[in-house]
């Protein structure tokens, strides 16, 4: 009489579980001080499309912050007495509050959401990555309206988040400049709130590597090495260029 092998019937043993990164526990960690009720979404406007932000986006949204009552505590809206700078965020990196950390994800690009936050999900929360601002009433329960303007997947170009990019066009070939190479580009600057530094015009401008390098990009130097020809990207800078 044949035997079968012992082992023959034996499953393969389970894939390794797969480590999380330090920014995965601490996300698990802190949506563990989720209570039922503590964090609640109401939709004002429909957004478009069935995209929504996942970590290493960068999120771009007007937020304006009311009371229970209705009372505007601060917003970045111009109508509400901000400076109309939209906050920007990438998730997974930057420091926020844990009601945006939840909340940011469930939105579809150009809705508008209000979020009503116990006070342990926005400043008031313990170990907070944030500081409220002075006068803020942070252990009060509060309404945020946030406003998905935009989001898209990051590079970090600077470690502090100072300066973040979004490649529109690769553009083509392998080869980028170097010293002392000259550079045709096309260059417009705005502010946060949309006022042209640099207004585009038709004709380019020249600038060489190492010697006389376009004064709008003293920032971002390290940046000129990684360009291609008829690559096409947009910079957005928290510090000064």
């Amino acid at each position: 009489m044949a035997h079968a092998d012992a082992d023959a019937g034996d499953l393969p043993p389970p894939p390794a579980k797969k480590k999380k990164s330090p920014t995965e526990e601490e996300a698990e960690k802190r949506r563990k001080k989720l209570t039922p009720g503590s964090l609640m979404k109401g939709l004002i406007r429909s957004g478009g499309g069935d995209a929504t932000p996942a970590e290493g986006d960068q999120v771009i949204v007007h937020c304006t912050t009311r009371t229970i009552d209705g009372i505007i505590v601060n917003s970045t809206r111009r109508e509400h007495g901000g400076k109309g700078v939209p906050l920007r965020f990438v998730l997974g990196k930057s420091k926020m509050i844990l009601g945006f950390a939840e909340g940011f994800p469930t939105m579809l690009m150009g809705e508008i959401a209000m979020f009503k936050m116990k006070p342990q999900i926005h400043y008031a929360e313990e170990d907070c990555p944030v500081t409220a601002p002075d006068g803020f009433p942070k252990d009060d329960e509060l309404q945020f309206e946030i406003e998905m303007l935009d989001f898209f997947k990051a590079k970090i170009v600077a470690e502090d988040l100072g300066v973040v990019k979004k490649i529109i066009d690769e553009g083509k070939g392998w080869e980028t400049p170097r010293e002392p190479y000259e550079v045709t580009a096309r260059i417009t600057a705005r502010t946060g709130d949309g006022k042209e530094l640099l207004p585009s015009k038709e004709e380019p401008y020249f600038f060489t590597i190492g010697k006389s390098e376009f004064r709008y990009l003293k920032g971002l130097k390290w940046e000129l090495g990684q360009w291609h020809v008829r690559k096409k990207q947009l910079f957005m800078l928290q510090v000064p260029i």
